[in-house]
C-alpha cells in the first residue's frame, strides 16, 4: 500500500475485523466503478451486446468485435478500479465475501443478459432467415453457462460459502436455463447437424471459462467483479 492509503482510518480491528472496500468511503466510489465495468466484461453481457448487435445489424464481425471490444476494455477497467479500491485494505483484514447486496445486484443484471440474448436471437430468426446452425450453436452456449453456473454452486457448497456466494449462482442459472429454452422453443427447428454445432457452443463456454478461472488463479484468486 502507498503512503496515502496508510493515512486512511480503518475502523478497529476489534470492531469489524474484516473489511470490504464498500466501508470504507474513500475506496467505495473506486470500487462502485470497478464493479459497473465489471458489469460490462461478465460473459453472459458480453453475449448479450453481440447478440444485440447482430439483431440490429446483421454483421457477424460487429457481433463479434462489439463483445470482445467491450470486453478487453471494460476488464481493465474494473481490474484497475477494484485492485485501487482493495489497496486501502490490508490484506489480512480483506473480506472478499462482503458487499452481498451488491453481489446480488450484479447477479440480477448478470441473469438479464441471458433472456435479453434469447429475445434477439428469437427476434432474428423471426424476422430475418437465419442459419438453425447459428441458433443451435447458442443454444449450446446457453448450456455451457449453465453447467459453469452448476459447477461454481458445487464449489462453493465444497468450500461452504455463505448464501452471498451462492445465491447470485443460483439466480444466473436459472436465467440461463431459462433463457436457453426459450430459444430451443422459440428459435426453429434443428437441422441434422444442430447437436453437433451445439456441442461446439457449449465447448467454445467451458474452454473460455477455464482459461478465465486460470487466469484469475495466476493473478491472485482474486475475481470479485469478474467472477461468473
Amino acid at each position: 500500500m502507498n503512503d496515502i492509503h496508510e493515512a486512511v482510518a480503518l475502523p478497529d480491528a476489534s470492531v469489524k475485523r474484516l473489511l470490504h472496500p464498500i466501508d470504507i468511503p474513500e475506496a467505495r466510489s473506486l470500487y462502485l466503478r470497478g464493479w459497473w465495468f465489471a458489469r460490462l466484461c461478465s460473459l453472459p453481457m458480453a453475449v448479450a451486446i453481440g447478440a444485440i448487435v447482430w439483431t440490429l445489424g446483421g454483421s457477424l464481425l460487429a457481433s463479434l468485435a462489439a463483445p470482445v471490444s467491450t470486453f478487453v476494455i471494460a476488464f481493465a477497467a474494473s481490474r484497475w478500479h477494484e485492485a485501487r479500491a482493495w489497496d486501502f485494505i490490508p490484506r489480512k483484514r480483506q473480506d472478499p465475501d462482503g458487499a452481498g447486496s451488491w453481489r446480488l445486484l450484479a447477479a440480477v443484471l448478470d441473469a438479464a443478459a441471458p433472456l435479453v440474448t434469447a429475445a434477439a436471437v428469437i427476434l432474428a430468426v423471426n424476422n430475418t432467415p437465419i442459419s438453425t446452425g447459428v441458433v443451435a450453436y447458442a443454444i449450446g452456449s446457453g448450456i455451457g453457462v449453465a453447467v459453469v453456473q452448476v459447477a461454481g454452486l458445487a464449489l462453493s457448497v465444497v468450500r461452504k460459502r455463505n448464501s452471498t456466494s451462492i445465491g447470485p449462482r443460483v439466480i444466473l442459472l436459472v436465467a440461463v436455463i431459462a433463457a436457453s429454452l426459450l430459444v430451443a422453443v422459440f428459435g426453429g427447428a434443428w437441422a441434422q447437424n444442430s447437436p453437433v454445432l451445439a456441442a461446439a457452443g457449449l465447448v467454445t463456454v467451458l474452454l473460455a471459462q477455464s482459461l478465465w478461472w486460470l487466469f484469475v488463479q495466476r493473478n491472485g484468486g482474486r475475481s470479485e467483479g469478474g467472477e461468473q
